[in-house]
């Protein structure tokens, strides 16, 4: 039986998917896509997958796309140990979560990532080279972000947004947090594999004031027990330090045009 993940060290969604594959202890073959090199927009690659995005999972003979299915799918064919929620109105809140963070954060997270750390490499790009990277993502949401985030970084209007939508989530996590070990009971279910790549995100990005100074104690002790979990290690752990330290210093420099855009202040500013 053969599983093989095209996948992206980085990619945030490709994280959620290492994160269940360790968590099931699932022997799995790696196909690493080069995005940056925009591997994802190749004709052999868009075979695989329409949208252009990682990751795919490819079982036996089965294509399989979009995160949150494949985790699905994967407790579907893997059901030891059980990431979802016995529980009929459990599960329920488990896929609202999947959902919320799917549809509103995952752009925010990714016009955060884009404006502070990502537009660099963009910015060093040619125009005509920019402008095709552009062209080939097949989803408008995403090309709008993403040029935004090319071309004004966090001075784009939609910088003010994604900060305000992090802060939201980030609010939201901490609540249900509150006299809960997981955001969906005391379980370590897949919203929680869902969720932690993007407060993950925000400390690569040299941010982690947001959780660990802005009164989200609850959120603080979640992220630091996932952190303590064997999948964090394999499934965003093995970012590289110089990549995750250059990133911090990124985030660091922003954090003026961060901070403006908070609701709710932390008592101090990165270090």
């Amino acid at each position: 039986m053969t599983l093989r993940l095209h996948h992206n060290l980085f990619s945030a969604s490709s994280q959620k998917v290492r994160l269940a594959l360790a968590e099931k202890h699932i022997a799995w073959e790696s196909v690493e896509v080069d995005l940056q090199a925009g591997q994802q927009h190749t004709p052999a690659y868009r075979a695989l997958n329409p949208r252009g995005v990682v990751p795919t999972l490819v079982h036996n003979d089965a294509i399989l796309i979009e995160s949150a299915a494949i985790l699905e799918y994967l407790d579907d064919v893997f059901p030891e140990p059980a990431l979802r929620p016995v529980d009929p109105v459990a599960r329920q809140r488990m896929r609202a979560w999947i959902r919320r963070l799917d549809d509103v954060h995952h752009p925010a997270n990714g016009m955060m990532h884009y404006a502070v750390l990502g537009r660099p490499t963009l910015r060093a790009l040619s125009s005509d080279r920019l402008s095709a990277l552009l062209q080939a993502m097949p989803n408008r949401r995403d090309r709008t972000l993403r040029a935004a985030a090319a071309h004004l970084g966090v001075d784009a209007p939609e910088f003010a947004d994604a900060v305000l939508t992090q802060e939201e989530m980030l609010d939201a996590m901490n609540d249900a947090l509150t006299g809960s070990a997981c955001l969906v009971g005391d379980t370590v279910s897949l919203a929680d594999l869902t969720a932690l790549p993007y407060v993950a995100r925000l400390e690569q990005m040299g941010l982690a004031v947001l959780i660990e100074s802005a009164g989200r104690q609850a959120l603080a002790d979640w992220y630091g027990r996932m952190k303590r979990r064997a999948s964090w290690q394999t499934a965003i752990g093995v970012l590289p330090a110089p990549v995750v330290e250059r990133w911090q210093a990124l985030g660091r420099q922003a954090w003026p045009q961060v901070a403006m855009h908070l609701r709710r202040r932390p008592s101090s500013p990165p270090g």
